[in-house]
């Protein structure tokens, strides 16, 4: 019989997301909401260095810079033995298995075969983006898939608005993106509004910009976040610190 441990508070933790989810305490998360590498497979990623280079591949939404050495950190060498690593630190964590994953196409089956091998369901759900750039000769990028891991006993809230059941999710694209593969609030917050309670905990070992702390935050649930990048890390404190001051500026004009 599983223990359920309680975070009392919300907390952003500086450092390797491996390490931090070993000192989180058992059964503690209800969601796992989060946005790992995806596993791009073109040659020499690492090579692109120009900063026209840069600004064209941040425009996809699929690439992620580290901000001192200058490498692309979404490239050949996030597949199974990467994705398994943080995975396999989740059953620990997690009250039931529960969580959405965003990934690239050549990802999903990695997710689904854990999903097997762990006795968990598995589901796929898209977000289906603005159209853009076309190329006649394959098709294009305006999808973004995301798979959800899950346990029995993890049914989707039920809610109103009945689109909030719909597979396919349409949201814009982040404009004026803080990191490169920022993603929208208002996408967050709708996993976020079916699949956890009011007050339960949400984790993110991949917190980017932190817009998953964010979507937390305004839905009353608390946050794990975790970030290793330092200028991502600062980027998602300040935007915590500006939800709360527009958080309590509404409270008090209301």
């Amino acid at each position: 019989m599983k223990y359920f441990n309680t975070i009392e508070k919300s907390q952003l933790f500086y450092g390797n997301n491996i390490e931090v989810m070993d000192d989180l305490p058992a059964y503690s998360i209800d969601l796992i909401v989060t946005d790992p590498p995806y596993n791009f497979t073109k040659a020499n990623c690492t090579k692109m260095y120009k900063e026209t280079s840069k600004k064209l591949m941040s425009k996809s939404g699929l690439y992620d810079y580290d901000d001192e050495t200058e490498e692309c950190r979404i490239k050949e060498g996030f597949g199974k033995e990467e994705i398994y690593r943080w995975l396999n630190m989740t059953p620990r964590l997690m009250k039931k298995m529960n969580a959405y994953i965003f990934c690239s196409e050549a990802q999903v089956s990695v997710y689904a075969q854990w999903a097997e091998e762990y006795c968990c369901k598995f589901s796929i759900l898209v977000w289906e983006k603005p159209l853009t750039i076309i190329s006649k000769s394959r098709f294009s990028q305006n999808a973004e898939f995301i798979v959800r891991i899950y346990e029995d006993g993890t049914a989707l809230n039920k809610l109103e608005d009945c689109e909030h059941y719909n597979r396919v999710l349409h949201f814009p694209v982040v404009t004026n993106k803080k990191t490169p593969t920022q993603k929208p609030v208002d996408l967050m917050a709708r996993l976020i509004r079916l699949s956890s309670p009011m007050g339960g905990v949400v984790l993110d070992p991949f917190l980017g910009s932190g817009t998953t702390a964010v979507a937390a935050k305004r839905l009353g649930r608390k946050y794990i976040g975790i970030e290793k990048n330092q200028r991502f890390y600062r980027i998602a404190e300040n935007r915590l610190k500006e939800e709360s001051v527009q958080m309590e500026l509404f409270e008090v004009t209301e």
